[in-house]
């Protein structure tokens, strides 16, 4: 096995989009929720590629993508980007289909996630790594490369958010120093779960990550 670690190229969005949807439910393929793949690819990949994206990596094993990180300095960049990839959601909008992404769509609005302060934590990032790629190591590897460019940009902190059903990626985040900063119950994902779980914001701050070329042990 041949793997590696590369910055995200243009070419790279069709393939990063698919890793996106096939690990959208906590590793699992979001067709459950979303039965519109183009559709997902366009909301939650396009800004990226489209202005919002900074210390963007891929992982490829044999010359295959099987994993990546995204994310954006700021929010504003981000919200540009957003903008930029309106044209790509319309343009993949389906004939069929989009009804029933509508439970989703409207849970998502009621239950969003909260976010850690911007002025400390002005960055946020998206990792994912299908599961034939787990255990590797290469979540780690694309973690570390994102923080090593933001704090090498002079980013303060990043945020993300996520579950309490993803424990896999909360050790890792944990064990590059990430803490959480909000954790409320939501029953946002009550329907494809059965159960109401916990939404958790992590925040890192990336003022002095580079004094430690390796970051935390």
């Amino acid at each position: 096995m041949t793997a590696l670690v590369r910055p995200v190229l243009p070419s790279d969005q069709r393939a990063v989009g698919d890793i996106a949807y096939a690990t959208g439910l906590f590793g699992d393929s979001a067709r459950i929720f979303f039965p519109a793949p183009a559709l997902f690819r366009a909301l939650w990949v396009a800004a990226y590629f489209r202005g919002a994206g900074f210390a963007g990596f891929v992982a490829e094993v044999d010359a295959q993508v099987v994993g990546y990180i995204l994310g954006a300095p700021d929010g504003g960049l981000y919200r540009a980007g957003l903008r930029r990839a309106v044209p790509d959601v319309l343009a993949a909008l389906p004939a069929r289909g989009v009804l029933a992404c509508l439970p989703y769509l409207g849970r998502a609005a009621v239950w969003h996630a909260p976010h850690a302060d911007p002025a400390r934590f002005p960055a946020h990032l998206h990792l994912n790594l299908l599961p034939d790629a787990r255990g590797y190591r290469l979540g780690e590897r694309l973690l570390r490369a994102h923080l090593d460019t933001l704090a090498g940009a002079g980013v303060p902190g990043v945020q993300l958010s996520t579950t309490s059903e993803n424990e896999a990626a909360l050790g890792l985040y944990r064990k590059l120093g990430f803490q959480v900063i909000h954790a409320r119950a939501t029953r946002m994902w009550r329907p494809w779960l059965g159960r109401e779980t916990t939404q958790l914001v992590l925040g890192l701050d990336l003022r002095g990550w580079l004094e430690d070329p390796s970051g935390p042990a």
